[in-house]
């Protein structure tokens, strides 16, 4: 039986990526480090994940040209998006997908939303609409992130979505995580005085918002006065941390909050950047820290899963769409820019706050996606049924 598994060259880490320069790393990881994160969870969602051959989208269609493929699974990202090139992208996807007669799995399916607070639905284009079809035609259900992807494709007439957030919710097999989450929280907030106490993880600022310059400035800012960490995702600054010191994007440059001091920027980002192409050895880093903070979805999930307390800067409505789906305690980046000079306690009670219900709220999700693997004739690892 052929079983195809249609995602990227690599799930969850990149062998010998001290091999690769900047520009291979990211087109390997899909311009997006944290692309590996949703993959990595497979492996705690799928006992027969190994079953599944991982090709790429030329490899498919060579394969389901020549010969019958008896099983699909895809691991999908925001994929229905609005731009010309998403279109593009998609009427690939979709005839991809029709060209195989069989059982098509997709997990995390998402839209993009490009405005906060948007109720959706999403105006979709016609292959965007095509791919959802196809997808929706070959399974008994599908996943996807959140409400505003699931109510955009009801408005289109598709009705097996189901939300079950991002599959990275689950790599943290303890059903107790955000208890221990909330008590750690509770512990930190009341022991740590200012933030050159705390050691923090920071996620890469993303654009798009209307603060997002000045997030990236305070960020800077807390990189040279506190033990933090930048922790990159996108092509942006990996030429810079891999040698390249004049390679420092426009945008950081633009909001350097070091102007007048000669180099200190420089010297800050080569003292604080990191990038990390294993997910392992990401959340092995993650759990060092005392709080994780930032602008990406996968950036906060990966330290949350790692038993850190994380915060996400929300900054769309996707993000604020898949942080609800997940329970992951978020903010509106002007509120963070103001919690954030309060202190740490500010930020440690944000989280106290939203995390409660946590443990509810993945139990549920892990109901959902137990029977949307069992309803497509896969078979659930036993580290999802513990989350049930």
């Amino acid at each position: 039986m052929r079983k195809l598994y249609l995602d990227m060259k690599y799930v969850g880490n990149v062998p010998e990526a001290y091999r690769m320069n900047a520009g291979t790393l990211s087109a390997v990881a899909g311009q997006n480090l944290g692309n590996f994160v949703f993959r990595h969870a497979l492996r705690y969602i799928l006992a027969d994940l190994a079953d599944f051959e991982p090709v790429l989208g030329g490899e498919f269609r060579e394969i389901a040209a020549v010969e019958r493929v008896d099983q699909v699974i895809v691991s999908c990202a925001n994929w229905l998006g609005q731009t010309a090139q998403d279109e593009r992208f998609n009427l690939g996807r979709a005839t991809m997908i029709e060209s195989v007669d069989c059982l098509v799995t997709a997990f995390g399916l998402g839209t993009q939303a490009p405005a906060m607070y948007h109720d959706g639905p999403i105006r979709l284009g016609p292959n965007s609409i095509r791919l959802a079809r196809a997808l929706s035609e070959r399974a008994a259900q599908f996943s996807v992130r959140d409400e505003l992807t699931r109510r955009t494709l009801e408005a289109v007439g598709i009705h097996n979505a189901v939300v079950t957030g991002c599959p990275s919710g689950f790599i943290n097999v303890d059903p107790a995580l955000g208890t221990k989450l909330a008590a750690r929280a509770d512990m930190l907030g009341r022991s740590l005085g200012g933030w050159g106490d705390v050691r923090s993880a920071i996620s890469e600022v993303t654009g798009g918002h209307p603060a997002s310059g000045r997030v990236l400035a305070d960020h800077m800012q807390m990189l040279a006065d506190s033990p933090a960490f930048y922790v990159l995702q996108t092509p942006h600054l990996l030429p810079f941390i891999m040698g390249d010191r004049s390679n420092i994007p426009q945008d950081y440059r633009k909001n350097n909050p070091f102007m007048g001091q000669s180099g200190r920027l420089t010297t800050t980002l080569k003292a604080k950047v990191l990038h990390f192409s294993d997910v392992d050895s990401w959340m092995d880093f993650s759990r060092t820290c005392d709080l994780s903070f930032g602008m990406r979805i996968h950036g906060t999930v990966v330290p949350l899963q790692a038993g850190v307390p994380s915060v996400l800067v929300a900054h769309d409505s996707r993000t604020v769409g898949l942080a609800q789906a997940m329970w992951v305690p978020w903010i509106d980046p002007e509120d963070f820019l103001v919690r954030v000079r309060q202190g740490p306690g500010a930020l440690f009670a944000v989280f106290s706050e939203k995390i409660d219900g946590y443990d509810a709220n993945r139990q549920a999700r892990a109901r959902l996606m137990r029977d949307l693997v069992e309803a497509n004739g896969l078979q659930v690892h036993s580290a999802l049924a513990g989350l049930t």
